[in-house]
């Protein structure tokens, strides 16, 4: 390679690599404070965290894993509106649903407790993680592949020792991706009443707001959260990227109905709950709506955060990353993408505060913690629809004698936009839902409507948590709508 091309290249690849390099600020500046700091270490705690970790990502994968193949290789009554269904449950922290199921008093709940019972609620919260893996690999998959093995196995042992190993890498990085998020985990523990990790470095900031005291408790959960990314980073590439571009996927057969039950559980799961915080609001409505007066304030914050970085670092990662979207180190791009979108909301917000702290005390908003915590999605969400584009389409816009920012906008972007929307969207809902970035960040008498939820749940009667669980739904679906809105007009508008 010529140093010209080199040089090229390395040019290209520059507004990324700055722009994942600012998104990682607040972890190297906490890495920086390794040995002055130092670890703290309580073993008790640890153990608890992996159990409550494994055991809740055992329970994704197998709840998740078996929907997605359900979903994938077969063809069930309303499969497409369940798989759709069982998303659902992402758009939601886990603490979100177990409230909502709680508010059911005919079910006895007390024997739903400790690590073992968080690890239960957690783990089919996130189902949808594994269920999406393996849904999008079969997808991906050469239809003969698995078609060979339909014509010689019975179905058990097809499953077993054809399908199963075909789905490695999807199964693999559904389970390491569950059991990395519920290290960051931090709700469901208080609510359960078991200590973790996670919950003793929120604990202890929030007591202190001392950067330097909740480093060293820090320290162990960054390095084991970044040690895993680091291992789930190739499955969950090789699940989602599209390796040979237009591939059929598996195709699906006909099957019997009762197996529809067993894909429809993660949506029952999360409809169950909806259904519990209606019925907790039911009773009350005679005399009125039971909810507390919201201020205008928090719900326009709630709603315009989220939205802001959905748009935000969809528009930065498009303008960032477009110029080597071919480049064969997309891939390490994207491997720093998901190790930030892998490390806690709370250790992102301690960083970005202790850099607060050095520079003078200047104020970080929380969307700027958000955005560089999620901006791996958006660019994860441009590489997959780009590695599904035909290769012709590309080489065909080339011919047309526009220049090349027209060119993108007009030919090559709106095939891109369906994965763009999406993205958006996911960003929305994550940032919408988060905990601990606003409660680390904002500033004093500011409010959001899923910390407000989390705090009349801790005391108030059951219709006003109802009340209040519906007050965020409806802002979670304005949010949403909002987030997908903006991509989705201005490339459609292109496209037409």
């Amino acid at each position: 390679m010529s140093q010209s091309r080199i040089l090229r290249s390395s040019l290209a690849a520059l507004p990324i690599g700055l722009v994942l390099a600012a998104a990682g600020l607040p972890i190297v500046f906490l890495l920086s404070r390794f040995g002055a700091a130092g670890m703290s270490i309580d073993a008790a705690s640890l153990v608890q965290t992996l159990g409550f970790a494994v055991g809740g990502a055992v329970v994704a994968t197998v709840v998740g894993g078996g929907a997605g193949m359900l979903s994938g290789a077969l063809a069930l009554p309303g499969g497409r509106w369940l798989l759709a269904a069982s998303c659902v449950l992402i758009a939601a922290p886990p603490a979100f649903w177990w409230l909502g199921a709680t508010r059911v008093t005919a079910v006895s709940w007390g024997w739903v407790s400790g690590p073992a019972g968080g690890a239960l609620v957690a783990g089919v919260a996130l189902s949808p993680i594994p269920i999406l893996l393996v849904h999008a690999a079969l997808r991906e998959m050469p239809s003969n592949l698995y078609e060979a093995a339909r014509a010689a196995l019975p179905p058990v042992r097809r499953i077993t020792y054809v399908l199963v190993p075909l789905l490695k890498a999807p199964l693999v990085g559904g389970f390491l991706l569950s059991m990395i998020l519920l290290l960051g985990e931090s709700e469901i523990p208080f609510l359960f009443g078991f200590r973790t990790a996670m919950t003793d470095v929120v604990t202890l900031f929030s007591q202190t707001f001392d950067v330097g005291r909740v480093i060293p408790l820090v320290m162990p959960l960054l390095l084991v959260v970044l040690g895993l990314g680091a291992m789930a980073a190739e499955p969950l590439l090789r699940s989602v990227l599209a390796s040979t571009r237009g591939a059929n996927g598996v195709v699906r057969c006909p099957a019997p109905v009762f197996l529809t039950v067993l894909l429809a559980a993660p949506a029952a799961a999360a409809f169950f709950s909806l259904g519990g915080y209606v019925l907790a609001v039911l009773p009350a409505l005679e005399r009125g709506w039971p909810g507390a007066r919201l201020q205008l304030s928090a719900v326009l914050a709630s709603v315009a955060e989220p939205v802001v970085c959905a748009w935000s670092t969809v528009v930065i990662v498009v303008a960032a990353a477009y110029s080597v979207r071919s480049s064969a180190a997309m891939r390490w791009w994207l491997r720093a993408g998901l190790l930030l979108f892998c490390i806690p909301g709370a250790i992102h917000g301690i960083g970005w505060i202790g850099i607060s702290q050095a520079i003078g005390g200047l104020d970080i908003p929380p969307g700027v913690a958000h955005a560089s915590r999620l901006i791996g999605l958006p660019l994860l969400g441009f590489a997959i629809a780009y590695s599904r584009m035909p290769r012709s389409l590309e080489d065909a816009a080339r011919l047309v004698p526009i220049s090349p920012v027209r060119r993108a906008f007009v030919l090559i972007l709106p095939l891109l936009a369906p994965s763009l929307v999406a993205a958006a969207a996911l960003v929305a809902a994550l940032v919408f839902a988060d905990r601990d970035v606003p409660s680390t960040l904002m500033v004093p008498g500011a409010s959001r409507l899923m910390l407000d939820l989390y705090l009349v749940s801790a005391n108030a009667p059951s219709a006003r948590v109802g009340a209040a669980a519906l007050v965020v739904l409806a802002g979670a679906s304005l949010t949403l709508a909002l987030a997908a809105a903006g991509p989705l007009l201005l490339l459609w508008r292109r496209r037409a």
